[in-house]
């Protein structure tokens, strides 16, 4: 054919110069679509991390305590709640799980093919267990490697452990109690009498003074022993000694949470810059040492850049986020008192000396600024509720973003569709039109 092309070519030729207007103009309005569709999701999900750590601050994260303890006699945990204050603690006894164990010549040594064997721990009638030696292994003798294992995955099992510890000469049938405490003695009888088992270790309750006050325990662990305190004992003090427990704020724990305050805020409004402003600025580096490992989700790419700054909304609630730090709290505190100030650059920076230092001296009065419901976490909350919640501004806007996206999509189709039927004109065309050449070609050959 003419050119050197055959109809197909020539026809997709045609058809590639008709569609590329339209191509480009669906192509641009798309990537544009999910462009911005991709910046309200990495906006919402910087507000909803931002809403998390509000939440953690408006709970107890600016009222943590610690507890230190001198010696290793014991460690200590503690709660918000826990009252400041300093205890003197002095351990008698620990608490002991009882141990009994029965020695036998080999793992492998056989029991009685008959007789009852019952375990009882503690008082409590239902924490019983018998095991009829003629039925458990169906009327064959058991050895004592398998009596462990009966006993052991016993479905009545009251709350004891078998074992074996290999002597090297013999074996010795092993019977610990799970639970320390002398309510959870081990008692064995093989047909109503004592079994003869000897007792390694005897079922003790731990024994402390706290403040002079006596305490007895069946565990080592006591919960909440003072309001907000739990104590793991460890070992028993000499005669005379004891430990001091010295529960404070725990400043370190506070100044965090009051800087992940600080970074959280910090984040968003540098995340509003570059999205609803042509010329965005760079994204700054936190003032937490500790670089969350979430940041990458919330980084603005370079197309993200003023993508959104049509929108008059995120603009406000930006402003009105910069506003809310501007207001007196509740309790007459701003953030400069306690070295929060805000810089020309619209982020917060924190004096890390004043900071301390307003913890130190009333860390109440820090800790109201950040709590309740007059609080600055309050604020912000209600403040970001509006984008952020089920079918709120951000899902509205998803919503209406997904919607143009399907609606492109449907013309690219449509688009599609009726390019691929002029193809088909334009090749049945240039076929027809191919076929008369060649038919003139032929016929010219016979005069030649």
């Amino acid at each position: 054919m003419i050119s050197g092309m055959n109809a197909a070519q020539f026809a997709q030729q045609l058809i590639g110069a008709d569609r590329a207007g339209k191509d480009t103009l669906y192509k641009g309005k798309l990537t544009a679509s999910k462009t911005q569709l991709d910046a309200y999701t990495l906006l919402e999900n910087n507000m909803k991390k931002m809403a998390t750590k509000l939440s953690e601050m408006g709970g107890n994260a600016t009222k943590g305590k610690i507890a230190t303890v001198t010696g290793e006699n014991a460690t200590a945990t503690v709660k918000s709640d826990a009252p400041k204050g300093n205890y003197d603690l002095s351990v008698h006894k620990l608490a002991q799980a009882h141990q009994l164990t029965k020695t036998y010549a080999s793992e492998n040594e056989l029991l009685p093919a008959t007789g009852v064997m019952s375990i009882q721990v503690g008082s409590d009638p239902t924490k019983r267990m018998e095991i009829d030696l003629a039925t458990v292994n169906g009327g064959a003798a058991i050895s004592v490697s398998q009596l462990r294992d009966v006993i052991n995955k016993q479905v009545g099992n009251p709350g004891v452990q078998a074992s074996l510890v290999r002597t090297g000469n013999q074996i010795e049938f092993m019977l610990s109690s799970k639970e320390s405490g002398v309510a959870n003695q081990v008692k064995v009888e093989f047909n109503g009498a004592d079994w003869g088992m000897t007792e390694r270790r005897a079922a003790q309750d731990a024994e402390l003074t706290l403040n002079g006050i006596d305490i007895t325990s069946s565990s080592n662990y006591l919960e909440n022993v003072v309001d907000g305190v739990s104590l793991e004992l460890v070992k028993v003090h000499a005669a005379g000694e004891s430990s001091m427990i010295k529960v404070t704020d725990d400043f370190e724990a506070n100044k965090k949470a009051v800087k992940d305050f600080v970074d959280s805020f910090n984040s968003i409004m540098t995340q509003i810059n570059q999205l609803t402003r042509s010329m965005g600025v760079q994204t700054s580096d936190s003032s937490s040492s500790d670089k969350d490992k979430e940041d990458k989700t919330t980084a603005v790419s370079e197309a993200q850049i003023g993508v959104l700054k049509g929108d008059t909304s995120i603009r406000l609630l930006q402003s009105k986020l910069r506003d809310s730090v501007f207001v007196t709290a509740a309790n007459g505190m701003r953030l400069s008192d306690i070295g929060i100030e805000i810089g020309r650059d619209g982020k917060l920076k924190i004096d890390d000396a004043k900071l301390t230092d307003s913890f130190k001296s009333d860390p109440e009065k820090v800790q109201a600024m950040f709590t309740g419901p007059d609080s600055y976490v309050k604020s912000i909350e209600n403040t970001l509720k509006p984008f952020t919640q089920f079918n709120g501004y951000i899902d509205q806007k998803q919503e209406a973003i997904n919607k143009q996206i399907k609606s492109v999509n449907d013309s690219m189709a449509r688009h599609d569709y009726q390019m691929n039927q002029k193809y088909q004109i334009y090749l049945t065309q240039f076929t027809a039109m191919e076929a008369t050449i060649n038919q003139f070609s032929v016929a010219s050959g016979l005069f030649s």
